[in-house]
Formats: structure tokens, C-alpha cells, sequence
């Protein structure tokens, strides 16, 4: 999320409050908030920590997506676990990034869940680096849909079995446990909850 939403978010927060200076780590990797001076994390998934104060700010969905230049492995993808021999990119910040869970739902009472182990062709450790080769046609892989709302919309990325879907995953601003939380850091975070609902309001 950090160049798709954070960056922005930087950008606009700095232009209304012009005193403000913002010192920004940009990494897919989870950072120890408690073992330095960081005021603010935006943790993209699903929280493990449970002594840490978080405020949910949004959700994204995960979408199972390839390039255009894949359209023949593609079209004889008729349910998940047909994905398997095909090449795909890992996301080795994630910590699932080989096993993936699918549903379907045939009605509101009756849905199917499949899980699939997929073959890693490429590892890489930045979403926007898997996004890339992906691009180029590396393979498939799973992105958010915050990371890959332009590539779809251009065609350079094309989502695979649309209608089975992965889990969602929520957007968190955590903080280090503490009294006092600086009024700029609720300022930031109030103005990037914000820009998150308008983008979700826009894809609704």
C-alpha cells in the first residue's frame, strides 16, 4: 500500500499542514515499532500482534491476476486448482505465499472451499516488484487490488477465475503503546482513513 495510498496520503498531509515534516520507511518487511523512535505503521493484512494499539483504516481485496500474454494458459483455467503447474510469482513478505485458499459461493447457504499449493517460478520481497513481473509475464501471482487498479484498467493485467475468491485483508494504523499519541500522527491518520474510503467508495 505504501507507494499505492501512503505516498499520497504523504503528499496531501504535507501541503495542509505545512509545518509538518514527514520521515517515511517504505518496506513490505514488518518493522518493530517499539524498538525505535516510530510514531506510526500502516500493517497491509492481517495483524499478528496483540500488545499493540491498531485502528482499522480500510480493507483491500486479493485478486489471482496475469498478463494478457498468458490469454492461452489462461483459458483452460477452469477452477483453482488448475493454477498449480502454471509459473507463478511469490511474495516472500507474505507468510503464506505458496498455499492459497479459494471460495466459491454456489448459494448463501452452500459455499466450497479449495486450497491450492502453487510452484514459485520467481520469489521476490516487494508486492511492487511482483506486480512487475507479472507485467512482463513471469507468471501468475496475488496482488491487492490498491496495487493493481491501474494495470487492470490499462489491460496490461488481466484477474483470473473472477469468480472464485481469496481472502480480504484489512488495512491497520498501529501505533506504539503509549499515553500520548502526537495530535499530527491522528491528523495523518484520520486524512488516510479518509482518501481510503473515497477510493473504496469509488470501486463500489
Amino acid at each position: 500500500m505504501t507507494r499505492a495510498a501512503v505516498v499520497p496520503a504523504i503528499a496531501a498531509f504535507t501541503k495542509r499542514y505545512t509545518a509538518c515534516k514527514v520521515d517515511a520507511i517504505l518496506t513490505d518487511q514488518t518493522l518493530d515499532i517499539m524498538a525505535g523512535s516510530i510514531e506510526l505503521a500502516i500493517r497491509v493484512g492481517w495483524l499478528a500482534e496483540t500488545s499493540q494499539q491498531a485502528r482499522k483504516i480500510g480493507s483491500f481485496r486479493q485478486l489471482l491476476v496475469a498478463s494478457p500474454s498468458m490469454a492461452r494458459e489462461i483459458a483452460r483455467l477452469t477452477r483453482p486448482e488448475d493454477i498449480a503447474p502454471l509459473p507463478f510469482v511469490a511474495n516472500t513478505a507474505l507468510r503464506e505465499h505458496l498455499r492459497w485458499e479459494f471460495s466459491l459461493n454456489h448459494s448463501k447457504r452452500q459455499k466450497v472451499n479449495v486450497h491450492v499449493n502453487v510452484q514459485a517460478s520467481i520469489f521476490l520481497d516487494a508486492t511492487l516488484a511482483v506486480r512487475e513481473a507479472v507485467c512482463q509475464g513471469a507468471g501468475l501471482s496475488v496482488l491487492p487490488d490498491y496495487a493493481i487498479e491501474n494495470e487492470l484498467a490499462a489491460g496490461r493485467l488481466v484477474q483470473v477465475l473472477p469468480e472464485w475468491h481469496l481472502p480480504s485483508g484489512g488495512i491497520h494504523a498501529v501505533f506504539p503503546t503509549a499515553r500520548f499519541r502526537p495530535a499530527k500522527v491522528r491528523a495523518f491518520v484520520d486524512l488516510l482513513a479518509q482518501r481510503e474510503q473515497q477510493r473504496q467508495g469509488i470501486e463500489k
